[in-house]
């Protein structure tokens, strides 16, 4: 819970911004363009630690690096109640990114200690339930702050929730494995990482299933007002898109423990989220378009666990931070990529018609990438856990 909890507030802090955006602009005298910004600062940051954290993860355990990752992001997001200038925050963001970059490495290092592998569908289901729920937690309780305390004490009371957290898992997590933090280094652990075939092919599953997941989280509401439905009916069909990626992890975590079957699951989800996603792209009712987008909101993140635990798995308890790290890295430049280029052709087009269909591309090719996956080639060596 401590890890859910912990990954849960890095996307309660760095989606903070967006709510605030139509309060902080005209006090600053920025230009939307530098409203933009700031969210590509943060992702700038966070980048940057991915490999990095993973490595310190590994040869210095989770507790020390995620205390440490918190605790610099929430020092961060609280400054930014004091800024006056652009350029200042823009800065911060690029530091809370930083520390938050090094949460997910962390994170997945703690659970494969704590949980033997036939256990932790359940935990990295809870743990992958906090991108959607921190999209919905935000939406909710930062109009709240800033009605109640003002921009600036919102994120004074974002950073030091998220501070908070730091010092708690400084104190309250323990380490579960006995292991040598001299023992091999870091060149071993990325060629075993890159020479891997299974573990690569599956974090280019998770490239491409990115790329649809961060293109419609980007364009949905666009899209859905270009319909002609208010900026709060397109915000209140990304809710119950948001639920379902809430709810997917959670269930995908269940099943996989119970059935033993992470790559079947991947499949299934991946072939079902296709006709979803273009069927979501062709709706103009708002009752169907929160019903699909209920289901393409399930079907698009029930994937995720099952991609960090058979990565984890595939890497071994010895480098499974370093692993989810460069992972991450990978699928995170999708993150980058696919707003961009659907924005690229909206520009040419000035029609949603193609973006559906250029989005449901992407789990095609994960598809052919996931065929190629061995699931039993499982790396367990260099720890000794008491499970």
């Amino acid at each position: 819970m401590l890890c859910a909890l912990c990954f849960l507030f890095t996307f309660i802090t760095r989606f903070t911004w967006p709510p605030l955006i139509s309060v902080v602009v005209p006090a600053l005298g920025m230009t939307m363009g530098q409203a933009g910004a700031f969210m590509s600062a943060f992702y700038l940051g966070y980048l940057v630690t991915q490999i990095p954290a993973g490595v310190l993860a590994d040869r210095y355990g989770a507790r020390v690096i995620l205390s440490l990752s918190l605790l610099i992001e929430g020092t961060a997001t609280m400054t930014l109640s004091l800024i006056d200038s652009y350029e200042v925050g823009f800065n911060l963001r690029i530091l809370a990114g930083l520390g938050a970059g090094a949460v997910f490495a962390s994170c997945s290092r703690a659970l494969v200690e704590w949980f033997p592998p036939k256990e932790q569908g359940l935990a990295f289901g809870l743990l992958m339930a906090a991108p959607s729920g921190g999209i919905l937690i935000t939406n909710v309780l930062v109009p709240q702050l800033n009605q109640s305390l003002g921009w600036h004490g919102a994120f004074l009371a974002v950073g030091s929730l998220t501070f908070t957290a730091g010092v708690l898992i400084l104190l309250l997590m323990k380490s579960n494995c006995t292991y040598n933090e001299k023992s091999g280094d870091v060149s071993e652990g990325l060629r075993l990482i890159f020479g891997n075939r299974d573990l690569m092919l599956t974090a280019a599953t998770g490239f491409f299933l990115m790329w649809l997941q961060l293109g419609t989280a980007t364009w949905a509401n666009a899209y859905i007002k270009s319909l002609g439905f208010s900026i709060s009916q397109a915000g209140q069909v990304m809710a119950w898109y948001g639920l379902g990626g809430v709810v997917a992890p959670l269930v995908s975590g269940i099943l996989s423990d119970r059935l033993d079957c992470r790559k079947s699951l991947v499949l299934a989800a991946l072939v079902a989220v296709i006709p979803t996603t273009i069927l979501f792209g062709q709706q103009t009712s708002f009752s169907m378009l929160c019903i699909v987008g209920l289901a393409a909101g399930f079907m698009s993140y029930i994937v995720n666990p099952q991609l960090t635990i058979m990565i984890s798995q595939f890497a071994g308890m010895k480098w499974a931070a370093t692993a989810n790290g460069v992972s991450n890295f990978l699928f995170q430049l999708a993150s980058l990529l696919s707003p961009w280029f659907i924005g690229l052709v909206i520009d040419s087009t000035g029609i949603f018609d193609y973006v559906w269909w250029i989005l449901a591309m992407g789990p095609v090719l994960s598809i052919l990438f996931i065929l190629g996956v061995r699931e039993k080639s499982v790396i367990r060596l260099g720890m000794e856990c008491k499970y």
